[in-house]
């Protein structure tokens, strides 16, 4: 047996590699859920590496019909064979069906097939009949030394019951709900003959350019070297009252309400690493890259050309946007692309538009964290509180304990005058400065002040 390429975007990684061949593969799922593409992509993108591919359609419409539609892909390839069935005979005799399946691929030796859909076969029989139909399918199945995908219109109580669930060597299961801001496409792996398949949901869209999955992090902890330097933050009187710097491959969380100046923060933080050749990232959920520039070079950050020379990209994803697997992926393409050093994630509020609940936010977050540090980057996230009056620490206390570093901004009523001020609540491995520190902001960026009474 060999190990071969769906050819998916992010199919294979989530399989582990690829799909065994031979073998059979159910994909099942809700109606419209993308089952037909994602077999017929796959054939297609085989047949363009020289592979025999047949498509099995039981369908009441033609070739030219079929062909029409899939036409309307980018993954189309000419050369794929269809053969169809009308759903009336497949429905009322499928042993015929069968033996003229068996001929057409005798006749091609495919290396791959899919049968779609498989449900409809024998669809009026008694269900003893049906089941000893499947066995019988199951065999020749195992004389055409091919892979085989097989599709199925079902719920996932249905494909746990289905006989069909039995003989195939893999299962996997695509699920979609409509939502107001368009469909919550979902795939997972249920069953596959090979262990190391990625677990769980993963996320995946459907374009002209076919269906592309996007895996769900499954970032493991990996040994760091015993000594990391010290970084700049690109605000001097920080890097003393934090003793030395950030540490290289740390996480440090600036929170705080609006107006602190948080986002300033982490873009001198990027900024400084690009000019000294630590290429960076700027995830951004709330400003757009213009914003983001205008207000740069109103304190004097000029970032455009960092971005000429390709020492800062940003990515901006509006909230309402955020698929948070796929938002990952497109991170991690970037970062290998650049070779990036530093990341910074504004704001991490953003990901509420898409967990339901806190614990989701979090795991996701702590992943997120954990591949940074994998891939060698120091990361900063963002995270503010929208009410200037509430207390940031009791909101952001499960998303604060993941982070090395985390530093306070506040707003605070001192003699009648609103002052900025920011307190380093921990930083991990190293000594920092305990007191409340007073801060402004004017032309020139940020101003790091005097010591204020603890408030």
């Amino acid at each position: 047996m060999e190990t071969k390429f769906t050819g998916i975007p992010g199919f294979d990684e989530i399989l582990g590699g690829g799909i065994t061949s031979p073998s059979t593969t159910l994909i099942a799922g809700d109606p419209g859920s993308g089952r037909t593409t994602l077999g017929v992509q796959s054939l297609c993108e085989a047949a363009k590496n020289g592979e025999k591919v047949l498509y099995i359609c039981i369908t009441s419409k033609s070739e030219s019909s079929i062909r029409e539609v899939l036409s309307n892909y980018d993954f189309y390839e000419e050369s794929l064979n269809i053969h169809t069935f009308s759903v009336s005979s497949v429905e009322r005799d499928p042993l015929t069906m069968l033996v003229e399946l068996g001929n057409a691929v005798t006749s091609l030796k495919p290396d791959r097939i899919l049968i779609d859909p498989v449900t409809p076969i024998g669809f009026g029989f008694p269900e003893a009949e049906r089941r000893r139909f499947i066995y019988s399918l199951n065999t020749a199945i195992g004389e055409w030394d091919s892979m085989v995908f097989l599709t199925g219109t079902m719920s996932l109580s249905e494909v746990c019951r289905s006989v069909i669930s039995d003989v195939v060597d893999g299962i996997v299961y695509l699920s979609q709900e409509i939502q107001r801001r368009g469909s919550n496409r979902r795939i997972k792996v249920i069953k596959m003959n090979r262990p190391n398949y990625i677990e769980g949901e993963h996320t995946f869209d459907i374009s002209g350019r076919g269906v592309n999955i996007y895996p769900r992090i499954t970032a493991r902890k990996v040994n760091q070297p015993a000594q990391v330097k010290r970084i700049g933050s690109g605000i001097p009187k920080f890097d003393e009252l934090s003793r030395g710097g950030l540490f290289e491959l740390s996480s440090t969380l600036i929170a705080g309400n609006t107006g602190t100046g948080k986002t300033l923060f982490g873009l001198y933080f990027i900024v400084e690493g690009a000019k000294n050749g630590e290429p960076g990232i700027i995830s951004s959920f709330e400003e757009s890259p213009e914003e983001l520039r205008r207000y740069a070079s109103s304190l004097g950050l000029e970032i455009e050309e960092l971005e000429k020379q390709d020492l800062l990209r940003i990515i901006y994803t509006p909230p309402p946007e955020i698929n948070a697997c796929r938002h990952t992926v497109e991170l991690r393409t970037n970062i290998e692309d650049m070779g990036a050093k530093r990341i910074l994630l504004d704001d991490i509020s953003g990901f509420d538009y898409v967990f339901e609940d806190s614990i989701s936010k979090v795991e996701h977050i702590a992943n997120l964290i954990r591949l940074f540090k994998n891939m060698g980057l120091t990361s900063m996230l963002i995270s503010g509180n929208r009410a200037a009056g509430s207390n940031v620490l009791t909101s952001e206390i499960p998303v604060s304990s993941l982070a090395d570093v985390l530093i306070l901004l506040k707003h605070v009523d001192i003699g009648k005058e609103i002052r900025k001020t920011m307190s380093i609540l921990k930083m991990h491995g190293s000594d920092h400065e305990k007191h409340l520190i007073g801060y402004d902001i004017d032309s020139e960026g940020i101003q790091i002040g005097d010591f204020l009474k603890d408030m």
